[in-house]
């Protein structure tokens, strides 16, 4: 998975987000809306983690660190 596919998924998560929070908080759901957005950061940070991960094994065998 390349960084601009996982800026992509981050950038359509975060419509897709935006959008469900906003709805539900219209109809009266704030807490749920709330919600939404909590679980919604928490997949774009092990989506952020593993991109991070990966960057940390690369500089490893460029730098041929243990």
């Amino acid at each position: 998975m390349t960084q601009l596919d996982v800026l992509f998924k981050l950038a359509g998560l975060g419509v897709v987000v935006a959008f469900i929070s906003m709805v539900l908080k219209q109809a009266g759901r704030e807490e749920l809306g709330t919600l939404v957005t909590v679980v919604g950061l928490v997949i774009a940070l092990l989506l952020a983690v593993n991109v991070i991960s990966e960057l940390f094994g690369s500089l490893k065998s460029v730098f041929s660190l243990y």
